[in-house]
């Protein structure tokens, strides 16, 4: 089902300063967090709210700039701002029928969310070594695609956030922003501490097979150098837990699954951008 926020934010938060208007987002990203719907389906409605409320705050720019340019010939009207007070009671209103229609719309989906999320959780089968499964993204949901999305928060800029149960990572940005990637993740991986630090980088690394793969599959227990068709990918980022890697893959249609091997894997093409922006020491942070 699909949600116009651009059109209820903009009514919720008309006549609101930028303090009330950021309660209000995140409100709304709060209800898309507890709707228990399938990553993907809250992956993709997250990504379409981050698109509206970048649209509501750069139209509101607009017109504050506006409004500077002409205050010098123009006079308030004395008294009460009724339009300004019918603004804020329809901001209010909207915030409410958001509320109601994302309660509706969450409870209606609970029955099959714990199927979709329980398929999402079962572990998605990798290509096998020597095998190139391609380097791009392009053909992935459109919310595990690469871009840039507006991200609120107070960790410094240049740091990781990885998030395990969504399927993301966050390169974080100035100015509330950050540049966002599609992720698998091993099932290791998915309670692992919360704090790192990339203590090195690797160009197209050797891969050694997991004992659980070994276990599985005795043409697996040949590592396998760096090249086209590895199993890590292009590139690596090493952590202080060295089991702990961010690295590419050779089969990108396991982005936003789980995954058999490895840590947290990016496609390729992804995971080369990260390698170039990506400084030694920069924080790796685990967020569930």
């Amino acid at each position: 089902m699909n949600v116009d926020y651009f059109a209820l934010l903009s009514k919720a938060v008309a006549g609101k300063n930028a303090a009330a208007r950021d309660r209000i987002y995140d409100d709304a990203r709060a209800l898309i967090e507890r709707s228990n719907l399938a990553p993907q389906a809250a992956a993709s409605h997250v990504a379409a709210l981050e698109d509206a409320v970048r649209r509501i705050e750069s139209d509101i720019a607009d017109e504050f700039s506006e409004e500077q340019s002409s205050a010098a010939v123009r006079t308030l009207s004395p008294g009460v701002n009724w339009g300004r007070m019918a603004l804020i009671a329809g901001g209010i209103v909207a915030v409410i029928g958001l509320s109601v229609f994302a309660y509706d719309y969450m409870a209606s989906k609970k029955p099959r969310a714990a199927t979709a999320h329980g398929s999402t959780n079962t572990v998605m089968a990798d290509l096998n070594p020597g095998v190139d499964g391609g380097s791009s993204a392009v053909d992935l949901p459109f919310a595990f695609q690469r871009q840039v999305v507006f991200y609120r928060t107070t960790i410094i800029p240049g740091s990781i956030v990885v998030d395990r149960e969504n399927r993301f990572l966050y390169l974080i940005d100035s100015n509330n922003s950050a540049r966002r990637y599609g992720i698998g993740i091993a099932q290791e991986c998915l309670k692992s501490g919360t704090l790192y630090r990339v203590t090195n980088k690797l160009e197209w690394p050797e891969w050694t097979p997991s004992s659980a793969s070994v276990a599985k599959d005795v043409a697996a227990l040949r590592p396998m150098a760096g090249g086209p068709g590895n199993p890590f990918g292009a590139r690596a980022l090493v952590t202080d837990r060295p089991s702990l890697l961010i690295h590419g893959t050779n089969s990108p249609k396991t982005i936003g699954h789980l995954v058999s091997s490895g840590c947290i894997r990016l496609v390729n093409d992804d995971v080369e951008d990260l390698y170039r922006r990506v400084s030694l020491e920069a924080r790796v942070i685990f967020v569930s």
